[in-house]
């Protein structure tokens, strides 16, 4: 069988500590709207790809995993916007609902402007927009 249907990304799923934490996060802070809601899991409704949040002690029992403590960075979510002063827009938006920044906006080598924050378990989030066009080596 071809390889090409993982192609065809349809959910990213975050790990967290703790699920009622990172629901009052995504859905009341981010003002994701809640899709649907089991056991240690929570999925959110976006305009493209699907954002799933596992509870780690419930995916780690879920699967049989032997315990696997997370270690620095794992994976970043991104998500474009058209314009630099959208993303300096949502900066300031996020600044104001007291979620934490990782970097504020600036505007990098490979032509793109962006800024960073995470969520309460330390998953990476960027916004950016191109300025320029992308930076090819």
């Amino acid at each position: 069988m071809s390889l090409d249907a993982l192609r065809k990304l349809t959910d990213v799923g975050l790990f967290v500590a703790d699920l009622e934490r990172a629901i009052a996060f995504y859905g009341g802070t981010l003002g994701f709207e809640l899709k649907r809601r089991d056991i240690g899991f929570a999925e959110f409704r976006t305009e493209g790809v699907g954002l799933a949040l596992w509870e780690v002690e419930d995916v780690t029992q879920a699967l049989e995993l032997a315990d696997t403590p997370r270690q620095g960075l794992a994976a970043m979510v991104a998500v474009r916007v058209e314009t630099a002063e959208e993303v300096d827009a949502l900066h300031d938006t996020l600044v104001a609902k007291g979620v934490t920044i990782v970097q504020a906006p600036m505007t990098h080598a490979w032509n793109a402007r962006t800024t960073y924050f995470s969520d309460p378990d330390g998953n990476l989030w960027e916004i950016y927009a191109w300025v320029d066009a992308p930076r090819t080596i």
